[in-house]
C-alpha cells in the first residue's frame, strides 16, 4: 500500500502535495479510536518516529530526483511554482519581503537590491523550493487538518494549471500558436536547464531599466561583434496605442545593433541587428538581421511566435561561425534555429530556404568602427531626422554580450537569463570574454555598472523633442502614460485674414443656377462663415512656408515633424510648387521672396542631378513655374521654365515619341525606369497641358509638337476609351500591355488631360473630346459599381473586377462635373452629374468614417453584385460594412483629390454642404497632421491617436490647401471659364 502510494506521488501529474506520510497520518487516526487511552500516547509516540523517518528518507529522494531533472534540461517537478502557484502567490515564512522569488516569466520582481553575491538570503531565493529552509512544523496530524491540506493542495494544482492556459494564450511564447499546433523548441532544441523564472530586477545588481522614447539611444565606443557572440537582455514593448512614437520610431524598435540598418552590402555595413517588427509594420516579429558582401538585409525570424505587448521578456540570439548558425531567442526557447530549420529567413526581403543560409561569410564589424547601440540602429549621415535608426520604444533591462557560442541551446538561454552578477560563475564561461552591465536607478547614464571589461558610453537625442534616456526603477508593467512624451498636437496659430467682398460685390458673384436653388441670403450666410475658414486655411499655408523657409529653404522636400531637408532633383521642387497657391492667397510678399531666389539661382545647375521622375518634375516644378509666370507675370520664372523644358525635351527622343520616364534637368541625361519593362499612361500623357502652354507663351512649337505626338501616340495604342495603365515602349507605335485599367494609379491623370486639353484650347480641339466621351461611357459601364447600401465607388479591373478604389480615384468626381458644365449640354450624358455628386459623397466617407476623421489610401468595397453571402449568414448594414480601409496601406499622404472633387462640386452647384465637407477633412488635418514646421502624413488612419510619418509631399501646398483655400472663398477668386487646373492644381489660361 504504501509502495503503491509513493510510486504515485512521484508522478508528476498527480500532484506533489500528498506525500506518503499524510496517508500513514489517516491510518494512526484510525487505530486511535479503536485502542485503549492507556495505549494512545505509546502508539503516537512510535507513529511521529515513523513518520519523522520516512519524510526524511521521501525528502532525500524527492531532492535526488530534482537533481536529475536538471541534469537532463527537464522542468523539475517540486519548484517554488508548483507549490505557490501564480494567481494566489505568498512569500516563505523565512525570506523577507524584499527578497521574495517572482513566478512569472519575467512578469513580477525577484529582488536582488541590496545583496552581496553568494549571500545565504540570494542563495537562499534562487533554490527550489523543496530545497529552502523549512519553516516552523505545525502540530497535530488530525483528519481535519489532513482534509484541508488536500483540499488546499487541488485548489493550488487547479490554479497552477488555469495560470499556464493564460500565460500561453496571452503571449504566445510557450503553448500553442493561432492555428493550435504545438509551438516553440522542435527536438533538439531543449529548455533552459533550470525552471526558477526571472524579472530584469532580479538579473540588475542595483534595480534600474531604461527608459527609451523612441528619440535617444546609447552608444558604447567599443566593438562588440565577433564570429562567436551571443547577447541578451529585457524588453517591455508598449502596445502602439499607448504612446506615439516620434518619425525616428514609426515601425521597427531596434533592440541593439552594430550597424545601419538598409539593405547596401559590403564591409562599410559589417555587423548585426536586433529589433522587433518587420520594416513598415508592427507585427510583434523578432528579427535578427546581418550583413556579408552581397547585402546587409539577411534577417532570420519566427512568423509565429511573437513578442508580447505589455510584458516583460527576455530576448536574445547567437551567430556561430564554426556551426554555421543563428538563432534566436525569445522568453524560455529558441525561436529561430538556423541549424535545425526552425524559423523563417528572407534575403532582400524576399523568402529564402532556411537551409541556405550561410552564417561563414557574415561580414564582422571592427573593433574600432563597429561600436555597440544600444536602441538605435546606427545614425547615417543621409538621415538628419534619424528616421532609419529605427530607436527603439520601450524598456530595456540589463544587457549582456558574450564572445562565444554554444551548442547547447540550454546554454545559451542561461547566458541570457542568468543574473548579471553571476555570468562570470557559469562553468562553460571560464574562457569566453564576457561583457555585463546593469544602471543604479536616477543615476547618471555614464555611472553605469560595466563587468569585463568597463566600457564608456555616449547618450545620443534627437531634436528638437530632446526626451533622453534616463533610468528608472524595476516595475512588473510600468506606467506607459507618464513615463514617455505624447506628441502633442502641434498649436494652431491665429487665422490670417484674407480679401472681403461688401454685400454687393458678393452677390454679384452668384451664378443664376445657384439662386434657383438658394436665395440670396442663404449664399450670403455661407460665404461669411466660409470666410473664417478660409483665414485657418491662409495661416495653415503661411505656417508650412516657415516650416520651409527655416528648415529647408531651396531644398526639394522638408520633414515637418524633425525640421530635416533633402533633395531629390535639386530643383527646390516644394517652393516651385508652392507658387501659384501663395499668389491665390493674398500672400504676396512670400511669393516675390520665392521669385527674388529663383531668378537668382538660375536653375537648374549645370552638371549632375541625378536621374528622377519626368512626369513628377513636369507637373510640380515646370508647371508651378509657368502657373506662376501666368499669374503674375515674373519673367524670372518663364526663363527658369524655358530652361528647364529644353532638358525635359530630350525625354521624347525615342523611336515612338513617348518620354522616357527618368530625366537629369542639369545634364539632360534620360532612362527608364528599372522597376518595370514598360512605360506608363499617365507619365506619358501628362505633361502636354504643361509644354502646351509653353508654347503658346514662347512661340517656339518644339515642345508643342513633342508633346502632342506622345498624347496621339496613346491615344493610338487602342480603339478604346478606356486602356491598360502600361504601354510598349520600344516600338516605333506604341501598344498596350496587361490588363489592368486604373481610374486611380498610373491611369487618371491620362483621362483627366484629355478633358483639359480640350478645355484649354479654347475647347475646339473635338478629337480630345470625342475621346473623354467615350471613356466616361466606358467608365460608366465597367467600373463605376454600388455596394449592398448603395455606396457609389470606382473598381479597377485586372485580370478580373477589383472591389477596391484608390483616393486618387476621388478626382473623378470633379472631371464627371466639370465636363457636365463645360461640353454642350446637347452632349452631356444625364448620368454625368449625379455620378460626380455619389464619388464625392463616398470619398467623404472614406475620411468620416475612420477613428482619426482622415482617409486612407485606399478602401475595400463590399460590391452589391458580387455573390451572395452563404446561406444562414449575417450581412452586416450600414456605411462602415460596406467599406474598409485596405489593410496594406492605411497611411494618409496629405492627399488633395477628395477636396478637388468637394471643390468642383460646390463651385458648379453652390451647396454649402460641400464647404462642410472640407471643413470637416481640415480639421482631421489640423488635429493629426499640423507638426512643427509644417504638415505630415500619417502611419494609420484606424487609430484615434495617429503616428506622424514625417513626411509632406509638396502637393500639400499646391493642391490640398489651394483647394481648401479656394472653396472656402468666393467663387470669383478663380474664374473656371478663363483658367483650367494641371493635374497638380496648377491654373493655366484658357486660350481664348
Amino acid at each position: 500500500m504504501d509502495a503503491r502510494r509513493t510510486r504515485k506521488a512521484r508522478r508528476p501529474k498527480r500532484g506533489w502535495g500528498r506525500t506518503a506520510s499524510g496517508d500513514r497520518g489517516q491510518q494512526q487516526q484510525q487505530q486511535d479510536d479503536e485502542e485503549a487511552e492507556d495505549t494512545r500516547s505509546s502508539s503516537s509516540r512510535c507513529s511521529f518516529v515513523y513518520i519523522a523517518g520516512f519524510s526524511m528518507l521521501l525528502m532525500i529522494g524527492l531532492t535526488l530526483w530534482n537533481l536529475i531533472f536538471v541534469q537532463h534540461g527537464l522542468p523539475m517537478p517540486l519548484s517554488y511554482e508548483a507549490h505557490f502557484p501564480k494567481a494566489k502567490l505568498s512569500p516563505p515564512e523565512d525570506l523577507p519581503e524584499d527578497q521574495q522569488l517572482d513566478d512569472g516569466d519575467g512578469e513580477a520582481p525577484r529582488s536582488l537590491i541590496g545583496k552581496k553575491e553568494g549571500s545565504e538570503s540570494t542563495q537562499a531565493s534562487n533554490r527550489p523550493m523543496s530545497l529552502r529552509k523549512p519553516g516552523k512544523p505545525s502540530s497535530g496530524t488530525g483528519t481535519a487538518q489532513m482534509r484541508m491540506k488536500q483540499k488546499t493542495q487541488q485548489q493550488q494544482q487547479q490554479q497552477q494549471q488555469q495560470q499556464q492556459q493564460q500565460e500561453q494564450q496571452h503571449d504566445g511564447i510557450e503553448g500553442r500558436d493561432r492555428r493550435g499546433q504545438l509551438s516553440g523548441p522542435i527536438a533538439g532544441a531543449p529548455l533552459a536547464k533550470k525552471t526558477a523564472r526571472v524579472s530584469p530586477r532580479s538579473t540588475s545588481s542595483a534595480g534600474g531599466i531604461l527608459l527609451v522614447p523612441g528619440t535617444a539611444w546609447l552608444e558604447f565606443d567599443t566593438g562588440v561583434d565577433a564570429p562567436e557572440i551571443t547577447f541578451g537582455t529585457w524588453i517591455f514593448l508598449p502596445p502602439m496605442m499607448d504612446g506615439i512614437p516620434p518619425a525616428s520610431s514609426q515601425s521597427m524598435k531596434t533592440i541593439a545593433s552594430t550597424k545601419i540598418s538598409g539593405c547596401k552590402g559590403g564591409k562599410e555595413v559589417a555587423g548585426w541587428s536586433f529589433f522587433v517588427h518587420e520594416w513598415g509594420t508592427t507585427n510583434q516579429q523578432l528579427r535578427l538581421s546581418w550583413t556579408d558582401d552581397e547585402s546587409s538585409c539577411h534577417e532570420l525570424y519566427s512568423e509565429t511566435i511573437k513578442v508580447p505587448w505589455s510584458a516583460w521578456v527576455s530576448v536574445g540570439f547567437s551567430f556561430s561561425a564554426t556551426q554555421n548558425r543563428a538563432t534566436i531567442f525569445l522568453g524560455n526557447q529558441a525561436v529561430a534555429d538556423t541549424a535545425q530549420r526552425l524559423g523563417s529567413y528572407t534575403k532582400n526581403s524576399q523568402p529564402v530556404p532556411i537551409d541556405t543560409v550561410s552564417i561563414i561569410n557574415r561580414n564582422i564589424a571592427p573593433e574600432d568602427k563597429g561600436r555597440l547601440y544600444i536602441g538605435a540602429h546606427a545614425p547615417q549621415k543621409a538621415d538628419p531626422g534619424y528616421h532609419m535608426s529605427h530607436v527603439f520604444y520601450g524598456f530595456i533591462g540589463d544587457v549582456r554580450v558574450v564572445k562565444e557560442a554554444f551548442v547547447d541551446i540550454a546554454d545559451s538561454l542561461e547566458v541570457i537569463r542568468r543574473p548579471t552578477p553571476e555570468l562570470s560563475k557559469a562553468h562553460f564561461l571560464k574562457n569566453a570574454k564576457v561583457m555585463g552591465f546593469s544602471w543604479p536607478v536616477d543615476a547618471p547614464l555614464d555611472s553605469a555598472i560595466f563587468r569585463f571589461p568597463l566600457l564608456s558610453l555616449q547618450a545620443k537625442s534627437i531634436e528638437p523633442r530632446g526626451q533622453q534616456v534616463s533610468v528608472v526603477s524595476y516595475q512588473a508593467t510600468p506606467d506607459i502614460s507618464s513615463a514617455f512624451t505624447q506628441r502633442d498636437v502641434e498649436p494652431t496659430g491665429t487665422p490670417i485674414p484674407g480679401p472681403r467682398l461688401s454685400s454687393s460685390e458678393l452677390q454679384a458673384t452668384f451664378p443664376e443656377e445657384w439662386l434657383q436653388k438658394f436665395s440670396a441670403d442663404e449664399l450670403e450666410l455661407s460665404q461669411i462663415e466660409a470666410y473664417a475658414w478660409a483665414d485657418e486655411v491662409r495661416e495653415a499655408m503661411q505656417h508650412s512656408w516657415k516650416g520651409y523657409k527655416k528648415k529647408g529653404w531651396g531644398r526639394d522636400e522638408i520633414k515637418p515633424v524633425t525640421g530635416g531637408a533633402k533633395d531629390w532633383c535639386r530643383m527646390a521642387i516644394l517652393m516651385l510648387d508652392s507658387l501659384s497657391t501663395l499668389w491665390l492667397m493674398g500672400l504676396k510678399e512670400e511669393f516675390h521672396e520665392a521669385v527674388e531666389w529663383i531668378d537668382k539661382e538660375q536653375m537648374p545647375t549645370n552638371g549632375k542631378h541625378g536621374m528622377h521622375s519626368f512626369f513628377e518634375i513636369t507637373i510640380r516644378g515646370l508647371a508651378g513655374l509657368l502657373s506662376g509666370y501666368a499669374l503674375s507675370g515674373e519673367k524670372p520664372l518663364l526663363d527658369t521654365a524655358t530652361r528647364l523644358a529644353n532638358n525635359l525635351l530630350k525625354a521624347f527622343s525615342t523611336r515612338s515619341g513617348i518620354p522616357k520616364s527618368l530625366v537629369d534637368v542639369g545634364t539632360g541625361d534620360t532612362d527608364w525606369h528599372k522597376w518595370s519593362s514598360q512605360a506608363i499612361i499617365s507619365e506619358v500623357a501628362t505633361n502636354q497641358m504643361e509644354l502646351r502652354y509653353l508654347s503658346h507663351v514662347t512661340g517656339d512649337d518644339r515642345y508643342k509638337l513633342a508633346t502632342d505626338k506622345a498624347f496621339n501616340a496613346v491615344i493610338a495604342s487602342s480603339n478604346k476609351g478606356l486602356i491598360p495603365v502600361f504601354l510598349t515602349r520600344d516600338s516605333a507605335i506604341p501598344k498596350t500591355a496587361g490588363n489592368r485599367i486604373s481610374m486611380g494609379a498610373m491611369g487618371d491623370s491620362y483621362y483627366e488631360y484629355l478633358l483639359k486639353q480640350w478645355i484649354q484650347s479654347g475647347r475646339k480641339e473635338d478629337h480630345l473630346k470625342k475621346k473623354w466621351k467615350q471613356v466616361m461611357e466606358e467608365m460608366q459601364d465597367q467600373l463605376v459599381r454600388k455596394t449592398f447600401g448603395g455606396i457609389t465607388y470606382i473598381a479597377d479591373i485586372e485580370g478580373g473586377r477589383r472591389n477596391r478604389m484608390d483616393h486618387l480615384s476621388c478626382f473623378v468626381g470633379g472631371m464627371a462635373i466639370l465636363g457636365a458644365r463645360t461640353l454642350p449640354r446637347r452632349e452631356v450624358d444625364p448620368r454625368w452629374e449625379p455620378l460626380a455628386g455619389s464619388i464625392t459623397e463616398t470619398c467623404h466617407k472614406m475620411y468620416n468614417l475612420t477613428p482619426s476623421g482622415l482617409s486612407s489610401e485606399d478602401y475595400v468595397f463590399q460590391d452589391a453584385q458580387a455573390p451572395p453571402p452563404r446561406k444562414g449568414k449575417h450581412i452586416p448594414k450600414g456605411p462602415v460594412a460596406d467599406m474598409s480601409v485596405f489593410s496594406g496601406a492605411p497611411s494618409n499622404k496629405l492627399r488633395p483629390e477628395a477636396i478637388e472633387s468637394m471643390y468642383y462640386m460646390w463651385y458648379f452647384t453652390g451647396d454649402h454642404k460641400y464647404r462642410k465637407m472640407a471643413y470637416e477633412v481640415f480639421t482631421a488635418f489640423q488635429r493629426h497632421s499640423r507638426a512643427p514646421f509644417g504638415y505630415s502624413g500619417v502611419a494609420d488612419v484606424r487609430q484615434a491617436q495617429t503616428r506622424q510619418t514625417d513626411s509632406q509631399e509638396s502637393f500639400w501646398l499646391a493642391e490640398t490647401l489651394k483647394y481648401l483655400y479656394l472653396i472656402f472663398s468666393p467663387r470669383s477668386t478663380l474664374d473656371l471659364d478663363k483658367w483650367v487646373f494641371n493635374t497638380e492644381a496648377h491654373p493655366l489660361p484658357v486660350w481664348s
